[in-house]
């Protein structure tokens, strides 16, 4: 699989825009999501609302901000938001519209495709303001974001991609070579060999975007682990990881995954890595989601087994 990290802020701030003024929650925390509306002139957001809230769960590939995804590197950005906006074109958008639609364009998207013009310059207004409400809270994420590349970077080279995607938080799944996404693509987007790019979202504790639309690639936006740590105003500076499982599942699912080969209870475990019970199952359930962990029932205690992949990854990673 050819995959890369993308620190593109596009794709966040499509997130940011999405939950602050859509029906599409990504889990942002209110101090956030207040600073964002404040910054938004009440006709721009408006506009947007009535796009996200039309009843049609699409929106133009042009809008979403995120052209310079393709552009993947775990360095500075090579496209900004300011020239995602500035390349936004009231003809492709009107092209985009006819496309999906044909003759029955929605009442709504024939009023945007009517006066296109009109319409992108309330978005960019209100992406610019937003932008410059939110970025230093994107700016706050570099650390993480250079600790997720990192995170990733080892997967891929120690047999751990697997598992990594199965816990990114999004609706995705992969098994056997084969990419899932929460909702089916047309059959001419399925070819394999297209880049992967994964996009961490600095947006929200439940953020979740992709696209399959460019023939080359597919990107998926996910929360940005370690996100907590930016709304407690919490150091968020790489932490050097020696130890590979832990770089891989991050430090609580290492731990669970190591316990597991004593076949312990979930409270157990809970106590070994130094959590919750809540928390404990929480990992639990995607570590066995990921196909790492067995869950078996004894009597009114649930107990913890690896699985054959779960055991050949905690070998290889040890």
């Amino acid at each position: 699989m050819h995959l890369s990290v993308s620190r593109h802020p596009g794709t966040t701030l499509f997130s940011v825009l999405a939950g602050a003024f859509g029906d599409r929650p990504q889990g942002m925390p209110q101090s956030w999501n207040r600073i964002v509306r404040q910054s938004a002139r009440p006709d721009d957001g408006a506009e947007l609302r009535a796009v996200f809230t039309s009843g049609v769960p699409w929106l133009p590939d042009s809008l979403s901000l995120t052209r310079g995804v393709r552009d993947a590197a775990p360095g500075p950005h090579p496209r900004g938001v300011e020239e995602e906006l500035d390349a936004l074109d009231a003809e492709v958008l009107q092209q985009e519209i006819a496309r999906r639609f044909g003759d029955a364009v929605p009442e709504h998207w024939r009023r945007i495709a009517d006066r296109p013009r009109r319409f992108l310059d309330a978005y960019r207004r209100l992406a610019h303001s937003v932008w410059s409400a939110f970025c230093p809270l994107w700016r706050r994420a570099d650390g993480l974001l250079l600790r997720e590349a990192e995170r990733v970077g080892v997967a891929s080279v120690t047999g751990g991609l697997a598992p990594l995607l199965n816990t990114l938080g999004a609706s995705v799944r992969y098994a056997d070579g084969l990419l899932e996404l929460p909702h089916a693509c047309p059959s001419h987007l399925s070819d394999r060999g297209r880049r992967l790019v994964l996009a961490p979202l600095a947006s929200g504790f439940s953020a979740c975007a992709y696209s399959a639309e460019d023939p080359d690639l597919i990107w998926i936006g996910y929360p940005l682990p370690g996100l907590g740590q930016l709304t407690e105003g919490a150091d968020t500076q790489p932490r050097r990881v020696s130890d590979p499982l832990e770089t891989v599942l991050g430090p609580v699912r290492a731990a669970i995954l190591r316990a597991a080969r004593r076949g312990p209870s979930v409270s157990e475990t809970a106590r070994q890595a130094h959590v919750t019970v809540s928390t404990a199952t929480y990992h639990c359930g995607q570590l066995a989601r990921a196909g790492l962990l067995r869950r078996t029932r004894h009597g009114r205690e649930v107990r913890l087994r690896l699985t054959d992949t779960g055991a050949a990854l905690l070998d290889l990673l040890s």
